[in-house]
């Protein structure tokens, strides 16, 4: 709780970037509808986490399912800095549904110039 106040105050004094994810822990997977938008939930012990999952940031909500275990493929390895946001690598690419491509670093989406999704002009 503390780290979420921390970061709503570094947000507000424009010292990082509002993030579109934090990260939290769980050790049973989530309902579909408990995935609320800008949750990323690792599940599994923190030791050796097994899934991440969260709502398609496309805005289509489905919900992303991803594996973390390190002897299965495909595989992502998440990473977490000292406010909750999530680094995932690699990508994820959907080829259905939304077809979309992107990112997340430092909490942030990042979207691939081969995403289904229009792309916000600079």
């Amino acid at each position: 709780m503390l780290r979420k106040i921390l970061a709503a105050c570094l947000v507000r004094l424009h010292l990082v970037e509002r993030p579109d994810f934090f990260v939290v822990t769980s050790i049973n997977m989530p309902a579909p509808n408990e995935l609320k938008p800008g949750k990323a939930i690792v599940v599994g012990p923190s030791q050796t986490p097994k899934w991440m999952t969260f709502q398609c940031p496309s805005g289509c909500g489905t919900p992303l399912l991803l594996s973390l275990n390190p002897t299965r493929r495909p595989r992502w390895v998440v990473a977490s800095d000292w406010l909750g946001r999530p680094t995932l690598s690699p990508s994820i690419r959907r080829t259905d549904g939304c077809r979309c491509h992107f990112w997340i670093r430092k909490g942030r989406v990042e979207w691939c110039k081969d995403s289904g999704k229009i792309l916000p002009e600079n």
